[in-house]
């Protein structure tokens, strides 16, 4: 029997509409000041939700933070159109991928109660 701990909508849906509403007045600030920004919110992100069973959740936060972004770039200018070839690159140097950090809770117990 295990209790699956995964991220509650409501929460999801409220950061991501922080990371919008910062993305969208950091419009015309370099990419890389915005990317190092974004790599730091992210990162938080998942050092609070990375628990067993909620990679599902963390992989749809991280595309969504990854088409916020994209969204915002595209909007930069009317004709330079961000393709996900320019994209790509950006998104690989700033935007950590998803992973477990927290252990299982047998783990942690195993750790401070060894039998």
């Amino acid at each position: 029997f295990i209790v699956w701990r995964i991220t509650a909508k409501k929460r999801m849906a409220a950061k991501l509409k922080a990371i919008k509403a910062e993305l969208q007045r950091r419009k015309h600030h370099r990419t890389t000041e915005v990317g190092a920004w974004l790599r730091k919110v992210v990162l938080g992100y998942f050092q609070y939700h990375a628990v067993p069973g909620n990679s599902t959740q963390l992989r749809i936060f991280s595309r969504r933070v990854c088409w916020l972004w994209r969204t915002v770039l595209v909007r930069r200018s009317q004709r330079a159109l961000v393709g996900w070839d320019r994209l790509y690159p950006l998104l690989s140097r700033w935007i950590p991928r998803p992973r477990v950090l927290h252990p299982y809770p047998m783990a942690r117990f195993a750790v401070m109660h060894p039998w």
